[in-house]
């Protein structure tokens, strides 16, 4: 089987996507068949490193597929919902990076409270050991 040079330059790029960043000015059709193998952080990496190019128009719908990946097609239905009822339109990307530092947030505040109920809890067994010790 011949592959065409076209072909071979797509696939290549499709397998070295951790490589990719600034895609200038590349065609807009092969974008469309080299983005949606990017993984959330490759996307990033590519869009932030575009300088001069708006790639939203492409990738708009692949930050909804990564939206519904990581926090459920539940999620993006009530995402699309609030937007529709505002009136309003965000980028996905934005989205999903709102959500991401949302969830991170909520991760950390959540640890942070463990940590402080593991405090207290050890410092209740070291005072009723402390008491409770026999003296001679």
């Amino acid at each position: 089987m011949v592959v065409s040079l076209l072909e071979f330059c797509v696939r290549s790029a499709i397998d070295n996507l951790q490589y990719l960043s600034d895609v200038g000015e590349t065609d807009i059709q092969l974008l469309k068949r080299i983005l949606p193998h990017c993984n959330a952080d490759q996307l990033n990496h590519i869009e932030t490193s575009t300088k001069g190019r708006d790639l939203s128009p492409i990738t708009d719908e692949l930050w909804r597929k990564c939206y519904g990946r990581r926090f459920g097609e539940d999620a993006v239905e009530m995402v699309k919902e609030r937007m529709s009822s505002r009136k309003c339109k965000f980028k996905w990307r934005q989205l999903y990076q709102a959500k991401v530092r949302e969830q991170d947030e909520i991760q950390r505040k959540g640890v942070n409270r463990l940590r402080e109920l593991y405090k207290e809890q050890n410092s209740r067994k070291f005072r009723s050991i402390r008491y409770s010790t026999p003296k001679c």
